[in-house]
């Protein structure tokens, strides 16, 4: 389980940041419950929520296809595209004016991960791999 634990602390480090971040803006905008209309406020929370939407599936699946034996190269891949993707779509979540390329390719990362590994998740459940 080494490549779910390091996956899983660097997506830790990136929520412990994040979730700084809601506080630190919550501070600053003198808002303790939703965003109270502030933009940024709103942007720290959604960058925070949308982490923990999409890290615990994707943590499990990968998790799980260790555990079976799926090959480590196969997954360390997987993991370090999760892992990038979702740093480059956290760090720079309303950080740009326009369209955030950062936030698109992250997001591509995140998604690709997800059904890969769900598709593993089948063929490593019906003995296929």
């Amino acid at each position: 389980m080494t490549i779910t634990i390091i996956s899983a602390s660097f997506l830790g480090l990136l929520l412990f940041y994040l979730s700084y971040n809601v506080a630190k803006n919550r501070g600053r905008a003198k808002v303790s419950v939703g965003h109270g209309g502030d933009e940024g406020l709103e942007n720290a929370i959604r960058a925070h929520a949308n982490l923990t939407e999409y890290a615990p599936i994707a943590m499990i699946l990968i998790g799980l296809l260790e555990y079976r034996g799926v090959n480590g190269v196969f997954l360390i891949v997987l993991s370090a595209f999760f892992v990038v993707g979702r740093y480059m779509h956290g760090l720079t979540f309303g950080k740009f004016e326009g369209r955030n390329p950062f936030r698109f390719w992250g997001t591509v990362f995140t998604w690709l991960v997800i059904l890969i590994a769900s598709v593993a998740g089948l063929l490593s459940g019906y003995g296929v791999i």
